[in-house]
């Protein structure tokens, strides 16, 4: 079978398609289905669930009233949920959570629709990986907005790469009615409707690039003039302050970093090995861990007060506070990133221009001061798709064990054990 190169030294096959996959997807659509019957059942809201389901309840009962005091995210998400609810006569929280799963599909499909279009025929390994993505996979039980603000983004990013950027803006802009500052990936799929007339014709190519372009400043224009009429990013100007407008925070991007280390040990094993046998002809390459680990050890501040309470119900925060109060744990989490930093200091993405990624992902998450794994989702899934696959055993491995944590995970949260 044809192979080519990833990263480092690692081939990687052309085709995962050996339709053994096939045979896992219903015994994990059962699992799904379980998952899905068990947050029906259950009836208590956890964390910002009472918050999202209140704003549901009054549009679904016919008050129209915004929770302001509380709401960050302008309530398209909640007003499509009202919408079924009042439509099927449903008026429980255990409703909407089974409205949160059908929506997960649209996330996984997006996901698989986008992986296919650029990367055909590893698609069905790569979404499976996906649809069990520890840090994704309770939120398809819970009523969160983040499910639906993936799903509109992904199939955003489908829209650009096959060519219909109406759509795609569309998209876009229903997105902002979701999470405002999906913004940024606004930019990021703008520029790569114009990478390839840029990359063929440069400046000459202004009038084609202006042509693809042009649908994508409409999301970007109504974005504009809802900051400007809000008189913040924030729904909430009570919660303005916790989530400010133009500021710039490390803790979410280090985030990332350790997300990417912690998920993904065996590639980070083998891309470490690359990056050793690099090292014998660019000594210079020592710098970059070096330098991960410093900015981490000085830069990384867990001080936003949301990620200081509830430290036995919230395991992201009993880390955060176990970051700041205990040097040991500093070193460990930064040697996670170090790690992380150098093992996929060789990765290869596709399509080339993706790299794109980088600086969108850095104005996405330093923006937001409070830090919360949820708001990874978004690169880390971009990630997910753009990323050339290193091979089967590594993958597969993958697979296996983020489906154990992905069990663990939400049955833990189900059952109101923890909340990451």
């Amino acid at each position: 079978m044809e192979a080519r190169r990833t990263g480092g030294s690692s081939p990687v096959p052309s085709s995962f398609g050996s339709g053994a996959h096939k045979l896992l997807w219903l015994p994990l659509l059962a699992l799904y289905l379980a998952a899905a019957i068990r947050g029906f059942l259950v009836t208590k809201p956890y964390a910002d669930e009472l918050i999202h389901f209140a704003q549901i309840d009054m549009f679904r009962m016919g008050d129209f009233r915004l929770l302001t005091d509380y709401l960050t995210t302008i309530p398209g998400f909640h007003a499509f949920v009202a919408a079924i609810m009042k439509a099927t006569g449903a008026g429980s929280i255990g409703f909407a959570r089974l409205v949160s799963a059908l929506v997960g599909l649209l996330v996984i499909a997006g996901f698989h629709a986008l992986r296919r279009t650029l990367h055909p025929g590893t698609e069905s390994v790569a979404t499976l990986q996906f649809a069990v993505l520890p840090l994704l996979a309770p939120l398809f039980f819970l009523v969160y907005t983040d499910g639906m603000s993936l799903a509109l983004v992904l199939w955003a990013a489908v829209a650009t790469f096959r060519g219909r950027h109406g759509g795609a803006a569309l998209l876009l802009l229903l997105s902002l009615g979701v999470r405002q500052n999906n913004v940024v990936w606004v930019g990021f799929l703008a520029c790569m409707a114009a990478w390839p007339a840029w990359r063929d014709s440069g400046v000459a190519g202004w009038r084609e690039m202006a042509k693809l372009v042009w649908p994508y400043c409409i999301p970007v224009v109504a974005f504009f003039a809802f900051w400007a009429w809000n008189g913040s990013i924030s729904m909430s100007p009570l919660q303005a302050t916790m989530h400010p407008d133009l500021s710039f925070h490390a803790g979410n991007l280090f985030c990332l970093l350790f997300v990417l280390g912690l998920l993904f040990p065996l590639h980070v094993f083998a891309g470490l090995g690359d990056f050793l046998a690099r090292l014998r002809w660019r000594p210079g390459l020592l710098l970059l861990p070096v330098v991960a680990f410093a900015a981490f050890w000085w830069g990384f501040a867990g001080d936003h007060p949301a990620n200081a309470i509830m430290t036995d119900w919230f395991l992201r925060n009993r880390l955060i506070v176990a970051v700041n109060d205990q040097p040991p744990v500093r070193a460990l989490v930064g040697l996670v990133v170090a790690l992380s930093v150098a093992g996929w200091s060789s990765l290869r993405l596709k399509p080339r221009e993706a790299w794109w990624l980088v600086p969108f992902t850095i104005a996405f998450l330093g923006g937001s001061w409070l830090i919360e794994q949820r708001y990874v989702l978004i690169p880390l899934s971009f990630f997910l798709a753009f990323r050339c696959l290193r091979g089967r055993a590594i993958e597969w491995a993958t697979f296996a064990l983020w489906l154990i944590a992905a069990v663990l995970v939400v049955h833990g949260t189900l059952e109101g054990r923890f909340f990451l």
